[in-house]
Order: C-alpha cells, then sequence, then structure tokens
C-alpha cells in the first residue's frame, strides 16, 4: 500500500470516528442530573483575590435550570440576602431594607455574584448547552487527569447568554462536564468552570468542588458542594416573590 493512500485511509478512519460521536447527546447526557433534578443543597465559596479572600455560606432550591432561590447564611453582614428566578424574572430580597425588588434578566450575565468569580447565570441556571446551543464535536482531550469529549458550543439566536461560545469538555464516562470554558470573540476567555472533584450526594455522581476562574486565571473562586438532596415536591409554582420574603436563613 502506497503511503498516500494509507494516510488517506487513516484520515478517513479519523472522520468516521468524530462523526460517530454525536455531541448533542453527550450534552444532554451531561446535564440530565443538573438540569433534570429538582434539589436543595448548601454550597461554601471561598474567592482570592491579592489583597483579601472573600467567604460565603449559601443555601439552594432549585428545579431545572430556570427556577433557583439562594439564601445567603454568612458571613453575618450579607445573612438573609436573596436571589429567586422564576423562569424569565429574576428578584432580590435585602434585609436591612425589607423589600423585594424586580432585577433585569440581564443580570444573568452579569459577573462577579457577590464579589466571587460566579455569575449569577451559573447559580441560579444557565442556558442549556444540550438545547441552546448549536454543536461542534472537536475530538477528545484529558482535563484534570479525565480523558473527556471537547464540544464547541455556539448560542442560538436569541439565547440571552454572555458568551460568543462555549467550550465544553465532557468526561468520556459517567461524571459529567469536567470544563467549561466562556469565550468572547473579541477578549478571549471570560470564565472557566472547573470540577476538580466528584463525589456521590443522595445517590447520584456530580462535582463537588468547582473552581470559577476569570482574568487568565489571576481571580479564582473556590465551591464547595456540603449537602445536596433531591427535591421532587418542587416545582415551577413554589418559585415566587413571596417565598423569596418567608425563607429565613
Amino acid at each position: 500500500m502506497n503511503r498516500s493512500l494509507l494516510l488517506g485511509l487513516l484520515a478517513f478512519a479519523s472522520t468516521v470516528r468524530l462523526a460517530a460521536q454525536n455531541p448533542t447527546e453527550i450534552l444532554a447526557k451531561a446535564e440530565k442530573t443538573a438540569i433534570g433534578t429538582s434539589s436543595y443543597s448548601e454550597l461554601s465559596m471561598k474567592a482570592t483575590r491579592a489583597r483579601y479572600t472573600r467567604m460565603l455560606d449559601l443555601k439552594s432550591w432549585t428545579h431545572t435550570n430556570k427556577y433557583a432561590l439562594i439564601v445567603v447564611t454568612g458571613p453575618e453582614r450579607d445573612r438573609g440576602t436573596r436571589y429567586l428566578r422564576a423562569d424569565k424574572q429574576m428578584y432580590s430580597f435585602v434585609p436591612r431594607t425589607g423589600k423585594v425588588v424586580k432585577l433585569p434578566q440581564s443580570m444573568l450575565m452579569a459577573g462577579g455574584f457577590m464579589g466571587t468569580d460566579a455569575s449569577m447565570d451559573n447559580l441560579l441556571g444557565q442556558a442549556s448547552l444540550a438545547k441552546d446551543f448549536t454543536h461542534q464535536y472537536l475530538g477528545t482531550e484529558t482535563v484534570n487527569g479525565l480523558p473527556c469529549h471537547k464540544i464547541k458550543c455556539k448560542p442560538k439566536p436569541g439565547v440571552p447568554v454572555a458568551a460568543d461560545e462555549v467550550v465544553a469538555w465532557v468526561h468520556t464516562g459517567d461524571k459529567g462536564w469536567v470544563r467549561l470554558s466562556f469565550q468572547s470573540t473579541r477578549s478571549g476567555e471570560l470564565q472557566r468552570m472547573d470540577a476538580l472533584e466528584f463525589g456521590r450526594m443522595d445517590g447520584v455522581q456530580m462535582p463537588v468542588k468547582l473552581q470559577f476562574s476569570t482574568q487568565g486565571g489571576k481571580q479564582t473562586t473556590l465551591m464547595t458542594v456540603k449537602t445536596w438532596k433531591k427535591q421532587p415536591q418542587l416545582n415551577a409554582a413554589w418559585f415566587t416573590p413571596e417565598r423569596l420574603e418567608q425563607t429565613q436563613p
């Protein structure tokens, strides 16, 4: 067999392997737990800066990726601050004012949730990579010590996201996403999310330690999932502005 024919066959085989991978199915499988399960969780966040460290403790209730209630339980000066997302509506409650305030949906795309490197979108339910983006399979890479599918995701028209594209690395096994890179065509990487540690909570395999990075890794926030439980009784009707006022830290 001559060299040119051999190279052609190898290239064809590589193309067939890439085509055999369905990136939409890979992403849908990775999102099944995160989006398909209503849950209650307790989280801690540690934002590291050059001159200080910011700590937050949170309680969170979620239903799909469109409904979420977050209550700050610490530190004391922020205790009782709450955020609610109910589909396309967003609200906040600050204890010192005792008032519920409606927020613009654009807040979802704003960076820096309470001085961290996580965005509102990260915590209150971001767009579905499987449903709201188009996909290009880029092959496999090892990320954070795990073999991953690499998939480029571009938002469909009208999807409210800050990034021009998202590159996702999804574990070739059952761990789900390992890294998400939110990118701008003009500014490069805007934010990176890394799943650093996985565990099983309430029978579900998930990331239990996550790192958010911005400014090329100069700023980082470490989030630890301390408690996670299924809450099958939660539904869309549970997430109301009245619930925002009633829920205590």
